[in-house]
C-alpha cells in the first residue's frame, strides 16, 4: 500500500469471516469539518448485525459494492435497503445487517461540516438515513465512480480530499454563533449547561434551539445527552471499571441510575451490556440468536 496519512490499521474476526481497517487523517484544511475517514473491508459467511449507536456526528457511508438493510429494533423485520447514505444525528441507537462482503468507506462530518457539505437545514437529515444521490445529485454517482476505480486505500482517501474539499470551499459557512455553541457542548462533552451557552451569547433558549433545529439538526439539550453517553461509553471502553458512580460524576450525570437510564434509551443496553459487545474499532457486533455465544448465556 502506499504510504500516506494512515495513522492506524485494525482488524478481527467476524461470525463466519473476518473484517479490517485503515484510518486516514483528511486533508488539514478540512480539520475542523470532518473527524476522519475511515475504509474498511470485512468478509462472512453469515449475516452481521450492528448496534448502530448515537455519536453526534454525521456520517456518510459509501458502498464500494455491499448493501445493508435497515432492521425495525422491534419486530426484526427490514425497513429499507441503505448502499451509500448520510446518517443524521439521532438520540436512538439503530439496528443494520450486512447483506453481502466487500469494502466501504465512513466519514465522520462534525454537525458544522455536515452543513458546509449538504447546504440544507440540518433537521431534513437528522434522525433518518438519506441516499446520498437525494442529497447531491449526479455529484454523489461520480464520487462513488472515482472511488470504486480507485486502485489503492490511499487513491481513495485523495479522492475523497478533493471532492470535500472543492465542496466546502464553494459554500457559505455556518453561522459563527453556531459553530461556537456546538464547540463549547463539543468540548465539554455535554457537561456544560445550555443556559449558560444561551446567556454568553445573548440569545433567549427559544432562539437557540431554533438555530440548531437548522444548522445542527437536533436542539442543543439532545447533543449534550448524546455526547455525554459517549463520553461514558468511552471511559468504560478505556478501563476496567468497577465504580459506576465515580464514572456518572465525571461524565456530568446527577447519580448513577441517570447514566444508566440514558445508556437504556440511547442503546437499547445497560452499561454492562453494551460495553460487552462494543469496541472502537469494530462497533457493536450483534450476537445472532443461533450463535454459540447467544446459547452459552
Amino acid at each position: 500500500m502506499t504510504p500516506g496519512r494512515i495513522i492506524s490499521k485494525a482488524g478481527g474476526e467476524l461470525p463466519g469471516g473476518y473484517w479490517q481497517s485503515f484510518r486516514w487523517m483528511p486533508h488539514p484544511e478540512l480539520a475542523l469539518h470532518i473527524r476522519g475517514y475511515i475504509g474498511y473491508f470485512e468478509s462472512s459467511s453469515q449475516r452481521v448485525r450492528r448496534r448502530e449507536l448515537p455519536a453526534g456526528e454525521v456520517a456518510l457511508i459509501i458502498s464500494l459494492g455491499p448493501q445493508w438493510s435497515s432492521i425495525d429494533p422491534v419486530t426484526g423485520a427490514s425497513i429499507g435497503t441503505l448502499r451509500t447514505f448520510i446518517a443524521g444525528l439521532d438520540d436512538t441507537y439503530n439496528l443494520v445487517d450486512s447483506e453481502a462482503s466487500g469494502a466501504a468507506i465512513q466519514v465522520d462530518f462534525t454537525p458544522i461540516g455536515a452543513r458546509q457539505l449538504l447546504q440544507l437545514p440540518m433537521h431534513l437529515v437528522s434522525k433518518r438515513t438519506t441516499e446520498l444521490t437525494d442529497l447531491l445529485g449526479s455529484e454523489a454517482d461520480r464520487l462513488v465512480e472515482q472511488l470504486v476505480e480507485a486502485p489503492d486505500w490511499h487513491g481513495r482517501f485523495l479522492t475523497l480530499d478533493n471532492f470535500l474539499l472543492t465542496r466546502i470551499r464553494r459554500y457559505e459557512r455556518s453561522t459563527r454563533e453556531i459553530d461556537w455553541a456546538w464547540r463549547q457542548l463539543d468540548l465539554s462533552r455535554g457537561s456544560i449547561r445550555v443556559q449558560q451557552i444561551s446567556e454568553q451569547l445573548g440569545w433567549t433558549r427559544k432562539r437557540l434551539v431554533k438555530a440548531f433545529r437548522d444548522e445542527i439538526g437536533i436542539p442543543p439539550k439532545v447533543l449534550a445527552r448524546v455526547l455525554r453517553f459517549r463520553r461514558a461509553l468511552a471511559e468504560f471502553n478505556a478501563q476496567q471499571i468497577s465504580d459506576f458512580s465515580q464514572v456518572a460524576a465525571e461524565c456530568g450525570y446527577s447519580d448513577q441510575a441517570h447514566m444508566i437510564r440514558d445508556f437504556k434509551d440511547l442503546s437499547g443496553l445497560t452499561p454492562v451490556e453494551l460495553v460487552r459487545l462494543y469496541s472502537p474499532d469494530a462497533g457493536t457486533i450483534e450476537r445472532q440468536p443461533n450463535s454459540p455465544e447467544a446459547r452459552s448465556e
